[in-house]
């Protein structure tokens, strides 16, 4: 288990120390929230349909499957999904990368 991960799913006495920062991101979140609502923030209306499966949880929670799994069943439907990710791990020198089925994995990430 990566490091992160293990922080994540395990107990430990200190890192209750990041509570207070819990409180503070919740606090930001709900305040951009409030912002966009308000229309102080600019929203983008793309011209396709878009589904973000994503959170808060690292590692092991199945998101990776879920999108192969989606993509399958919109294109079994009569879509054509695209999916978008950040290249965990890649090694390319420039951002963002395009993804084709003959590139390095090393790379794309």
């Amino acid at each position: 288990m990566k490091r992160l991960e293990y922080c994540w799913y395990t107990r430990r006495p200190w890192l209750i120390l990041l509570t207070p920062v819990s409180f503070i991101y919740c606090l930001l979140v709900r305040l951009r929230r409030v912002l966009y609502r308000a229309g102080l923030l600019p929203r983008a209306r793309l011209p396709v349909p878009v589904v973000v499966v994503g959170n808060l949880t690292v590692g092991g929670t199945g998101k990776t499957p879920l999108v192969g799994w989606l993509a399958r069943l919109l294109k079994q439907a009569g879509y054509r999904p695209g999916s978008v990710a950040r290249g965990y791990r890649g090694k390319a020198r420039n951002w963002p990368q395009q993804v084709r089925s003959d590139s390095d994995p090393a790379m794309v990430g």
